[in-house]
């Protein structure tokens, strides 16, 4: 019987915070639509049981957007026992990723409310789900989420 494995998560930091206000932009009450990325990005440390972890969200530069905002959150994560080096992208790719999803989520919320603008939501369905079910595919012509 093999054990579950514990994953802790050792440090949290914010590692870049940039928000900009276009000032040119007209203010309206009506749905805007912005692209986003989100972007998790990781490595293990050759111990296996430790790595580290990156997971960066930024709207998509047009210049008639309200604002953009680029942040990147850094965490330190201990596994126990460690995974099995074809477990390691899943760990990084999802649970990593989920755990440091609501503070990144909380963090764009306040920063944007703060700015003056309605609270963004990010929605969860931002993941790279590789190792999961095969998401649906985008609409090509819609955005990843409305503001």
């Amino acid at each position: 019987m093999s054990q579950q494995p514990r994953v802790e998560m050792t440090q949290l930091k914010l590692l870049k915070s940039v928000f900009a206000v276009n000032t040119e932009h007209p203010l309206t009450e009506e749905r805007l639509s912005i692209g986003v990325s989100l972007k998790n990005n990781g490595e293990f440390f050759d111990d296996g049981r430790q790595a580290h972890f990156t997971q960066r969200f930024r709207t998509e530069p047009p210049n008639w957007a309200p604002f953009t905002l680029d942040v990147e959150f850094g965490a330190l994560f201990v596994v126990d026992p460690a995974p099995l080096p074809l477990e390691r992208p899943y760990y990084i790719r999802q649970v990593f990723a989920r755990i440091v999803f609501p503070y990144l989520r909380e963090y764009v919320a306040e920063t944007t409310r703060r700015g003056g603008f309605v609270p963004l939501i990010v929605n969860q369905n931002l993941f790279d789900d590789e190792a999961g079910p095969a998401p649906e595919p985008p609409d090509p012509g819609g955005p990843k989420w409305m503001h």
